[in-house]
């Protein structure tokens, strides 16, 4: 009974794709919905970026060129921001990109996270390029079994294996196969700076705190608004704007990962500000 109030199955095979918008480790906006009518799209939800899950990404990149013959994208999906995906890529040496999941909202509508704690669990799942999950399976399936699986998708199969290998790109600067956009990039900025902001003359700027609903009413300021940020993915609609959005939490770590979910989706115009509230130079008011 405590394993089915933790964890709930994988996404039936058949059921309509969730959507998908979420920003690649080099800075690329993938939307799910570019890829419909042209590819299919596996989508590798990892819960730890170590071992052995390092060496399973690595076959599957030594792969990715016969994946791409049965038009099929790969990406990789974790919770780590942009700059540890890099690091990470680079380190493993694959030419794979990595999705930014923030608070495992994509991993959730696959339900390839626990329904708790907000952290991707080792999962595959495979989309093809009509939107309808083909394959949708906890752990780290094969790689063979996985090509397989592709080939009866396309419909033919698979060219032999390169020989010898490409070599690896290691620094990750290699040409993105697939559609996407450049994502909008987060900007720090003092409280000084973000009071400026929000002082203009018909000021298009927000001021959301993503901190406890105890530390907002303990100390705050009174032009913000509150939306703590393991809420942010279900309510960022109460917003009523995705662009000129400013975030602030206790230090800037929480806000941090807020303002790139808000990018993840499309925001533009997003800003952190450095310190939170610990360094907050404007007014502040306390109560409920």
């Amino acid at each position: 009974m405590l394993v089915s109030l933790l964890r709930w199955k994988p996404l039936p095979v058949g059921s309509p794709a969730t959507g998908l918008s979420l920003t690649a480790d080099d800075g690329t906006w993938i939307k799910l919905a570019d890829f419909k009518g042209n590819l299919h799209v596996m989508l590798v939800f990892l819960q730890k970026l170590d071992d052995p899950s390092a060496e399973w990404f690595r076959r599957l990149d030594a792969e990715r060129t016969r994946f791409e013959a049965l038009d099929c994208a790969l990406f990789g999906v974790n919770t780590a921001r942009t700059d540890a995906l890099r690091a990470w890529r680079t380190q493993v040496g694959v030419e794979t990109f990595l999705l930014y999941d923030p608070l495992a909202m994509a991993a959730r509508g696959y339900r390839a996270s626990g329904r708790v704690v907000p952290q991707c669990r080792d999962q595959v799942v495979i989309v093809d390029s009509e939107g309808v999950v083909r394959f949708n399976e906890r752990g780290l399936p094969s790689v063979e079994r996985l090509l397989d699986i592709v080939s009866g998708i396309a419909g033919r199969e698979p060219p032999p294996p390169p020989q010898p290998p490409p070599p690896p790109n290691a620094s990750g600067d290699g040409q993105l196969r697939t559609p996407g956009a450049p994502a909008a990039l987060v900007k720090d900025v003092t409280s000084n700076e973000a009071l400026a902001m929000l002082a203009e003359k018909d000021s298009p700027y927000i001021l959301v705190d993503v901190r406890t609903k105890r530390e907002f009413e303990s100390e705050r300021s009174p032009v913000a608004r509150h939306i703590p940020v393991d809420e942010l993915p279900h309510r960022y609609s109460e917003l009523g704007q995705t662009t000129h959005v400013i975030f602030v939490c206790q230090g800037g770590g929480r806000s941090a990962s807020a303002a790139e979910f808000v990018t993840s989706i499309g925001g533009t115009h997003i800003y952190n500000v450095l310190g939170g509230m610990s360094e907050w130079s404007g007014p502040k008011v306390s109560g409920s």
